[in-house]
């Protein structure tokens, strides 16, 4: 079982597509929120590497997979959804996943790579995580989430975290056992399932730079690192291109 890497979307960006379609060592899933259109027949000759996938909204309500993003965008049935229906129940071939939301930036798969590398075994990685013990809280959705386990509970940025199968298939086991078929808000969703079910949870720092709200300087950088957010999709591509002139000026230099 290898991993793979999947980028949650409303919309195809061809700007994102262009950059994915470099990829070598990873399968890339693309899942479209919108089905307006048929968008694997516009893209898949042009893009033979990417696997399109859109999923009816009708098909996830009906199997329990709703309402993890409905804080965030205000409606019952989003990407998230669709990913978590695909990777739970009709694709489980990956040891791991990587859900990517389409305003976080990364310079190139070397970081994932590097991020594989360093923790192969973790059943989720996310940035940083806190608990919730029923007191009083910094975090302001507690009291629109309903859980269906006892305290404590745990939420964490989950902009871009890799999920293994193991917790894939425990999210599935809570959604079919647990609550009734129904999940709940993914920033609670993801850190809670990995600590109930005692899984190996790690936080690299290579995701310390998953924000809710903040301003990146080029200067600032890293490309072992992913961030959000970066709603500029056209800027995304501008530091692709810088960093790598940069990169190629260094190879020019030490030839």
């Amino acid at each position: 079982m290898s991993n793979c890497i999947c980028l949650i979307c409303f919309k195809p960006n061809e700007i994102w597509l262009d950059f994915l379609a470099t990829f070598i060592k990873y399968d890339i899933y693309l899942i479209i929120d919108d089905n307006e259109v048929d968008y694997n027949t516009i893209y898949k000759n042009k893009y033979p590497k990417i696997n399109f996938i859109q999923i009816n909204n009708n098909i996830c309500y009906d199997n329990g997979y709703y309402d993890t993003n409905h804080i965030g965008i205000k409606r019952l049935v989003s990407g998230w959804d669709k990913s978590l229906y695909y990777f739970c129940e009709l694709n489980t071939n990956y040891k791991n996943v990587w859900f990517i939301e389409d305003d976080v930036f990364f310079c190139n798969e070397d970081a994932f790579l590097n991020i594989d590398k360093k923790y192969p075994i973790s059943d989720l990685l996310s940035n940083e995580y806190e608990m919730y013990d029923g007191q009083t809280s910094s975090w302001p959705h507690w009291k629109n989430i309903e859980i269906g386990l006892a305290l404590p509970y745990y939420h964490a940025m989950v902009c871009a975290v890799r999920m293994s199968n193991r917790m894939l298939s425990c999210i599935k086991t809570y959604k079919d056992k647990v609550h009734n078929h129904k999940l709940f808000f993914i920033e609670a969703l993801f850190p809670t399932i990995a600590m109930k079910w005692k899984l190996q949870y790690d936080v690299p720092q290579e995701l310390n730079t998953i924000y809710w709200r903040h301003e990146f300087n080029i200067r600032d950088i890293n490309c072992d690192n992913l961030y959000h957010p970066f709603k500029d999709i056209k800027r995304q591509q501008r530091i692709h291109v810088a960093k790598m002139n940069k990169y190629k000026e260094k190879i020019e230099l030490l030839s």
